[in-house]
């Protein structure tokens, strides 16, 4: 029996063997990051206001990760944003290429700090109102999440 002929039977009688199953489930594994989101809300702006800004905590259970967008139906467009101090003066900058979210870290999306700009709201927005706005992430499951409207005089999770 010539090498070739040998090597393929051995490698044809190491696959179909009991063991294999074994060797198979012993090779490692990566888990999908998994993202999970809380307190999600969107401070009511003020009256013909064209646009809102949405909070949510978002906590990075799996390996490192990323949110590359957000969109809702009820918004002409949703952007990821930051606050940043440029000299005395607050800047919000727009984050095209999304938000880290570090292993095993919460990522707080917040007053004065990074949040979601929701522009032109299709309806007025009105405190105690739902809306759905959809997170993408670089590789966890996009997530659909209902976000409260409040009132921006009420205190970050004070109301849910």
């Amino acid at each position: 029996m010539s090498r070739s002929r040998a090597g393929a039977l051995w490698v044809g009688l190491l696959l179909t063997s009991p063991l294999m199953p074994v060797v198979a489930a012993a090779a490692p594994t990566h888990a999908a990051a998994t993202v999970s989101v809380s307190d999600p809300w969107i401070r009511l702006p003020p009256p013909a206001a064209s646009v809102a800004a949405g909070y949510v905590q978002l906590h990075n259970g799996g390996g490192p990760d990323r949110l590359l967008s957000a969109a809702s139906a009820a918004f002409a467009e949703v952007q990821i944003h930051a606050m940043r101090m440029d000299g005395e003066v607050m800047r919000m900058q727009a984050l095209p290429d999304g938000l880290a979210l570090p292993e095993g870290q919460t990522v707080a999306l917040q007053p004065g700090g990074y949040h979601l700009m929701l522009l032109k709201p299709k309806r007025p927005l009105s405190a105690g109102q739902t809306v759905r706005i959809r997170l993408r992430f670089a590789h966890g499951a996009e997530q659909a999440v209902d976000f409260s409207v409040r009132d921006g005089r009420v205190a970050q999770g004070a109301a849910k």
